[in-house]
């Protein structure tokens, strides 16, 4: 996929405030010049993470239809996408 189609790709972040790996995951996207949208887990989105990771862990990372978990591992996704 051609770098501007990535770039095209809706992103959601399912995240709460106490996360300290949110954070993280916040911080890279914002590295990136990335837009993003973001949902609360803590309360109405913790139904939707356990829906789409089978687990109850935050972040969550959705790029278009893929959904990626763990910290560490959405860092590194995002980086192998969209740094130049």
């Amino acid at each position: 996929m051609a770098d501007s189609e990535a770039r095209n790709e809706e992103i959601t972040l399912y995240t709460g405030e106490y996360c300290p790996y949110c954070r993280r995951v916040k911080k890279e996207l914002e590295r990136l010049d990335l837009g993003y949208h973001t949902v609360n887990a803590d309360a109405d989105g913790r139904n939707t993470v356990i829906q789409l990771s089978g687990q109850r862990a935050i972040p969550i990372l959705t790029i278009g239809d893929e959904v990626l978990v763990d910290s560490n591992h959405i860092i590194r996704e995002l980086r192998k996408r969209y740094a130049s």
